[in-house]
């Protein structure tokens, strides 16, 4: 045990005028083990500290500053075990300048063999936090070994660019950690790889970008063969050929593919089978699709389809008292949109609700929707629902008012979010 953490206890110890068999029995560790910790025969583990600082009526975390030397071994290297449940202890408890120091200081190290060594380590902690849901915590870790990992197509690397490109998918980074992510396909492991050509295709689906979409959902395809993964490839698949030109036959074929995969699957087939039809202009199924979802706790996936056909069928009153019956759904689907499905469905009610206002002459707050929902969409790379958004503008724009015209001129002067050329070329060497 180093000497400034010997002293604290030591002087805790004296405070309390106890002995080693007092601290043994308040701590709850061996007498034995005692001794030998205090005897400088054995190492101090980070379960024996918190015992210990628990026993002296120390607060939690009190003697972590003192910690850190005893993470590294007599070779003066750090021993894996105590240096990785420390920096996982301290990164989840907030101790962030015992964190940030043994970071340093596993990055500084000058031995590239060991350095190598320590970036394992790190990447470890990551991987336990990721898998601990505490994925905001763990984006610092993968990020330092992107930015430090020697060799340009590790495994460790590559998952780390995934699991960045994961945790970032819904903000404006996500676009530019994609390409990292295709271009290291090829050195991630199989289960892996289809996490993210899952995740790919469905960042792709959120944009809209319906050959991305099919290529990704076809890569899936081809290396899952069955089971979960299998069934939202095809299912990603099916949603990509109608609007790419596939056939109705296409399309239900596939959905009846992942119908046999699963009691879940063939729930969600039904549906995606109304959801079909209705993409495929068989308007009339739109009250056979919402009597299938009425009962549903996921009622609100499909109700901007059946509000759209409403309205495309003119049956405005019926649009009108399906807002009127489920705008609480409606609601809490705009606040709940946390999640990625969550946000994109809300903006499908946005766009929905925009063309009923439209074309019940609820003007300017059609227009008003129609615009938010076209800067948004450009927001997240949805090209297509951006022109659709501006196209409709264009039909009422007589009806605009000033600040909606400067708007929509402001929207105009946007560049369109493009395909990035890095990406394209990433699937050449896939």
């Amino acid at each position: 045990m180093n000497t400034a953490l010997f002293q604290k206890i030591q002087h805790s110890m004296k405070d309390e005028n106890w002995k080693k068999i007092d601290l043994a029995k308040s701590s709850g560790i061996h007498i034995s083990d005692i001794s030998r910790i205090l005897n400088h025969k054995q190492a101090l583990s980070l379960k024996h500290l918190d015992a210990i600082t628990k026993g002296l009526g120390l607060a939690e975390g009190s003697l972590y500053p003192y910690y850190p030397e005893e993470c590294f071994n007599e070779n003066k290297v750090l021993d894996k075990r105590r240096s990785v449940q420390f920096l996982y202890k301290c990164i989840t408890r907030g101790y962030e300048k015992q964190c940030s120091d043994l970071l340093i200081t596993m990055i500084a190290e000058k031995s590239d063999t060991i350095r190598s060594t320590y970036l394992t380590y790190i990447f470890s902690v990551a991987e336990k936090l990721f898998k601990a849901k505490k994925v905001e915590k763990a984006l610092p870790l993968y990020e330092l070994i992107i930015e430090h990992e020697p060799n340009d197509c590790t495994e460790q690397l590559a998952i780390s660019y995934f699991r960045r490109f994961y945790i970032v998918r819904m903000t404006e980074n996500g676009q530019y950690a994609l390409p990292h992510v295709l271009e290291h396909l090829v050195c991630m492991p199989k289960e892996v790889r289809m996490e993210a050509y899952l995740w790919i295709t469905a960042f792709y689906y959120r944009r809209e970008q319906w050959e991305e979409v099919l290529y990704y959902a076809e890569r899936l395809e081809g290396m899952a063969k069955e089971g979960e993964y299998y069934a939202r490839a095809l299912m990603y698949k099916s949603f990509a050929l109608a609007r790419l030109g596939g056939s109705i036959e296409e399309v239900l074929a596939l959905t009846a593919q992942y119908a046999q995969v699963n009691d879940y699957f063939a729930d969600i087939a039904t549906g995606n089978r109304f959801a079909a039809f209705l993409d495929f202009g068989q308007l009339e199924y739109a009250d056979e699709y919402l009597t299938w979802l009425e009962d549903r706790e996921d009622l609100y996936v499909g109700l901007p389809k059946v509000l759209e056909a409403y309205v495309h069928l003119n049956r405005l009153e019926d649009a009108k008292q399906l807002l009127d019956w489920y705008k609480h759904i409606i609601d809490d689907s705009a606040v709940k949109n946390d999640l990625w499905l969550e946000r994109k469905l809300d903006l499908d009610f946005r766009y929905a609700q925009a063309l009923y206002q439209c074309e019940t002459l609820l003007l300017p707050e059609g227009l008003n929707e129609l615009l938010d929902v076209a800067y948004a969409s450009n927001q997240i790379g949805n090209v297509e629902r951006f022109k659709k958004c501006l196209l409709i503008y264009w039909e009422y724009r007589h009806h605009a008012t000033f600040e909606q015209m400067d708007k929509y001129i402001q929207l105009l002067s946007i560049k369109e979010c493009v395909k990035s050329s890095k990406c394209r070329s990433a699937k050449q060497h896939i």
